[in-house]
């Protein structure tokens, strides 16, 4: 399947949910060194297959991309140079999969996952993000 048909079948979900994308929902997720992969289905036609649900792949590098761009994986911090002089900065926990892998918690990868469907949702229709599936 390539990424064209992939968001024509994503455009076909967003119709028939008649645009509401608040009824579309990550039935399941699966990590690859590749991929980020969503099982996309109807929150009020739930299929009892992941067959029959949609699967969209999103490169690794647009999910850290994500991660890193909201800033999950750091916090506003302290920092101290060699010179020994403090300032503000971003203090980074982990890389972003490794973060994903090691430090988030199950609210922090629901949040990341929510973003990252707004994220596909907002692209459908402009052939970005989505990759061969």
């Amino acid at each position: 399947m390539n990424a064209q048909r992939t968001n024509h079948d994503l455009l076909m979900l967003l119709v028939s949910v008649r645009f509401d994308k608040s009824r579309i929902v990550i039935a399941e997720h699966e990590l690859s060194e590749n991929f980020l992969t969503l099982y996309l289905e109807d929150r009020e036609d739930f299929k009892p297959h992941l067959e029959d649900t949609l699967l969209y792949k999103l490169p690794i590098s647009c999910f850290e991309a994500i991660i890193s761009n909201e800033g999950f994986n750091s916090y506003e911090g302290i920092k101290q140079s060699p010179s020994g002089r403090c300032y503000n900065g971003r203090i980074i926990i982990n890389e972003p999969l490794l973060w994903w892998e090691q430090d988030a918690t199950l609210y922090q990868q629901q949040e990341v996952l929510h973003l990252v469907l707004q994220n596909v949702l907002a692209s459908a229709g402009q052939g970005q993000l989505a990759e061969v599936a």
